[in-house]
C-alpha cells in the first residue's frame, strides 16, 4: 500500500487546482468535492452546493454552532456555512496556497468577519480542548493516512456532545486496496493511502467516544458527478497526448519531451488517470459515497 505524507497532499492540491478551476465550476461553487444531484439541481455547481446542504441537514447545523472545517480546501464549505447559517467558522488546510484563496473568497462573499483560515494539520491543531461544536470534514477524512490520529484530535477539540460531519468516498465492502489496481489508481491519484467502509468508520470512531446518529448513502446521486469527472479526464488524456505530439513535431527531442513530462508533479501528470479510475471502480461497485453525522458522548 502506497503511503502519502502531508507534503504529498499539499503537492496534490496545489498542482491540480488549475484542473478544478477549468472543469469543476470552481468559481461558482468553490467546492472540490462530488456533487450530490437531485431533481432540484440544474447545474454541477448546484449539485456541489447540495452536498454541503445535505451534510449540514443531517448534522443538525445551526446558527449557534462554532465550526471547524477540517481540510477546508479553498474555503467553499466554510463560506457556504457562514452564508446559510451565520456560524462562526475556522477552516484549516495544509496548503498555504489554499489559505490565501479561501481568505480572498471569504472577502468576496462578505463573510470574512465570521470566517478565518489557517495552514494547519488536523492531526495536531493549536486549538484548546472542547473548543468546537462541530468538526466538518468533507472529502478530507479518508485522506488521513492515520484515521485514529484524526479521531483522537477531533475528540479533543470537540465540546462534549459535539458533532463530526463527514462526506466521503468509502469502500463498498471490506477488501484490501492492494488487491484492486483500479482502486489504487483512483485513491492514490488523490493522495489517499487507504479508505474505510462505512462500518469500519463506525468501528474506528467508537473507541474515541463517537457514534453515528444520522447518515445518507448518496452513491447513486453522485453518479452524474462521476460521469463529469470521467468526461473531463478523457479531455485531459487527449489534451496531454496532442500537447506532446505538438511538441514532438516542433522539433523537441525525446529527451526534451521526457523532461517536460517529468516537470509536472506526480499528481498533475496522472490526474486524468484518477478520473478514469473512479468511473471504472464505480461501475465495478468498489466504492460508495456517504454523508455521515457522528456525535461524541457527553
Amino acid at each position: 500500500m502506497k503511503k502519502f505524507t502531508e507534503n504529498d497532499i499539499i503537492s496534490y492540491y496545489d498542482s491540480t487546482e488549475v484542473h478544478y478551476r477549468r472543469f469543476w465550476k470552481f468559481e461558482q461553487s468553490l467546492g472540490l468535492h462530488y456533487g450530490v444531484w437531485d431533481k432540484t439541481n440544474k447545474t454541477l455547481a448546484d449539485a456541489i452546493l447540495n452536498t454541503n446542504a445535505l451534510l449540514a441537514e443531517i448534522g443538525l447545523l445551526n446558527s449557534s454552532d462554532y465550526v471547524l472545517d477540517a481540510g477546508c480546501g479553498v474555503g467553499g464549505s466554510s463560506i457556504f456555512i457562514a452564508k446559510k447559517f451565520g456560524c462562526k467558522i475556522v477552516g484549516i488546510t495544509l496548503s498555504e496556497k489554499q489559505v490565501k484563496t479561501a481568505a480572498a473568497q471569504s472577502e468576496k462573499h462578505s463573510v470574512s468577519d465570521i470566517t478565518s483560515f489557517q495552514a494547519m494539520s488536523y492531526y495536531n491543531t493549536s486549538f484548546d480542548d472542547n473548543t468546537f461544536d462541530v468538526v466538518w470534514a468533507i472529502e478530507s477524512f479518508q485522506t488521513a493516512a492515520d484515521k485514529n490520529l484524526f479521531f483522537k484530535e477531533v475528540r479533543r477539540i470537540l465540546k462534549p456532545g459535539g458533532r463530526l460531519l463527514i462526506g466521503d468516498v468509502c469502500k463498498a465492502y471490506s477488501y484490501s486496496i492492494d488487491d484492486s489496481v483500479v482502486m489504487q489508481e483512483m485513491i492514490n491519484g488523490w493522495a489517499m493511502s487507504d479508505i474505510l467502509t462505512f462500518s469500519e468508520i463506525e468501528a474506528s470512531a467508537a473507541p474515541f467516544g463517537f457514534s453515528v446518529f444520522n447518515s445518507l448513502d448518496v452513491t447513486k446521486k453522485v453518479y452524474p458527478s462521476v460521469n463529469r469527472i470521467f468526461a473531463a479526464s478523457i479531455l485531459g488524456m487527449y489534451g496531454t497526448f496532442f500537447y506532446i505530439l505538438y511538441k514532438r513535431v516542433s522539433c523537441f527531442s525525446k529527451k526534451d519531451l521526457y523532461n517536460l513530462y517529468k516537470a509536472g508533479s506526480y499528481f498533475s501528470r496522472r490526474h486524468y488517470r484518477t478520473g478514469l479510475a473512479q468511473y471504472f471502480a464505480y461501475h465495478k461497485k468498489l466504492w460508495k459515497y456517504y454523508l455521515i453525522a457522528l456525535r461524541v458522548q457527553k
